[in-house]
């Protein structure tokens, strides 16, 4: 599986949040098991095997998808920025509350994508 992320979906994904103002990073994920919010030393861990950000879910969830030959792409929010530096306990309402506030453009976002792909 060299290509879990189809590179066309992803063009297209970008296209349409330019065309809706909405702003969009490229980045590295790395799946780490949970539920649990890292440690200092999983943040430094993270920062050395050159991630951007981590989560709990989407890896196998792509590599079932991606056996099934369904073409996927990955969108995340980043509800907590793991800076190892200035490490701030998080709690879960403050992850919700990211979350709640990135919904409508991912909504808008994934609509469009539905119409137009």
């Amino acid at each position: 599986m060299s290509e879990p992320y189809s590179k066309k979906m992803i063009a297209k994904v970008k296209e349409l949040a330019r065309n809706l103002n909405i702003t969009v990073h490229d980045g590295i994920y790395l799946g780490l098991q949970g539920p649990t919010f890292e440690t200092l030393s999983e943040y430094k861990m993270v920062k050395n095997l050159g991630a951007d950000c981590v989560g709990m879910s989407t890896v196998p969830e792509v590599i079932v998808a991606r056996h099934m030959s369904i073409e996927c792409f990955g969108l995340s929010v980043i509800a907590d920025m793991g800076d190892e530096e200035n490490i701030e306990s998080v709690s879960h309402d403050e992850v919700l509350e990211a979350v709640k506030a990135a919904e409508p453009q991912l909504r808008s976002l994934i609509k469009e994508l539905i119409l137009n792909y």
